[in-house]
């Protein structure tokens, strides 16, 4: 066996690489030593059942969401914002369909007041206002350029227009429409 001033060539041969592959490994720790920061603060979660999958980041140290992202089988797709774990923005997308998207505004306790553009219209068509246990205590729709309060009836929801109660739709153009009152007509 040959010997390179009195070492062997294999143990001069692992050596260097011994030594490439240290260079290596610390150019890498060097070139992304953004990631390792990143990996040790943020953690990913995947989750998936029969008919969702998705994507949970979470701060490592409060344990808390910071965004996630599902996907349903149908193809529509909702991704949240968190802000100390409770959720402050929310989009939700379908294919050819407008965006539709709710903000939170949040207050002392699980009170909070939640801004909905629930047809995709392009503006806040509704809000909701929680008390301090989380609970909803108004709800509001944007309709004829003033918010009304929304009452339930016989499990529908209206809005009291003229003294009159009057029941609410959502247009096709993702804006509150209220449905004109039927009348009876008797034959006489």
């Amino acid at each position: 066996m040959k010997k390179f001033r009195g070492i062997p060539v294999w143990a001069v041969v692992l050596i260097l690489l011994l030594l490439a592959n240290l260079g290596w490994m610390s150019w890498n720790v060097h070139q992304y030593a953004d990631r390792i920061v990143a990996a040790k603060l943020f953690r990913v979660k995947l989750l998936n059942t029969n008919d969702v999958s998705g994507v949970v980041f979470y701060e490592v140290k409060t344990k808390q969401p910071i965004w996630s992202r599902f996907r349903q089988e149908g193809g529509k797709v909702t991704e949240t914002s968190f802000y100390q774990g409770k959720e402050v923005f929310e989009i939700f997308v379908r294919s050819n369909r407008p965006p539709k998207y709710g903000v939170y505004f949040r207050g002392d306790g699980n009170s909070a007041m939640w801004w909905v553009d629930r047809g995709g219209s392009g503006s806040f068509t509704e809000r909701v206002t929680y008390d301090t246990e989380g609970v909803p205590r108004r709800h509001e729709v944007w309709y004829d350029d003033a918010w009304h309060r929304v009452e339930r009836r016989d499990e529908m929801n209206g809005v009291i227009m003229n003294g009159e109660w009057r029941r609410l739709r959502l247009g096709t153009n993702g804006v509150w429409t209220i449905e004109t009152p039927v009348r009876e007509y008797v034959r006489g």
